[in-house]
C-alpha cells in the first residue's frame, strides 16, 4: 500500500479514534463514492455534448418553446 495511503489513514484514524484498518476502510469508501459520482457526472457530460451535437442550425437560430426551455435547463436534476 502506498505510503501516501498509510499517512492518510493513520491521520483519519486518530481524528475518528478508531484503527487504522478501519480508517483504511473508510477511505477506501470514500474514494469508491467519489468515483461513482465521477461517473454519473460524465455521463451527464456525455448526454448533454450529445444534444448539442444534434441540434441543428435551424435549432440553433431559433429559442424552444417555454415548456421545453425549462425541461431542458432542468435535465439532469433530480429535484426540478
Amino acid at each position: 500500500m502506498p505510503h501516501s495511503v498509510l499517512d492518510a489513514a493513520d491521520r483519519l484514524a486518530q481524528e475518528m479514534g478508531t484503527s487504522a484498518n478501519d480508517a483504511i476502510v473508510r477511505l477506501a469508501e470514500e474514494g469508491a463514492s467519489s468515483r461513482e459520482r465521477h461517473e454519473r457526472i460524465a455521463a451527464l457530460a456525455s448526454e448533454r455534448r450529445a444534444a448539442v451535437e444534434r441540434a441543428g442550425l435551424s435549432d440553433a437560430l431559433a429559442f424552444p418553446p417555454e415548456a421545453e426551455f425549462h425541461e431542458a435547463m432542468l435535465a439532469g436534476r433530480r429535484d426540478p
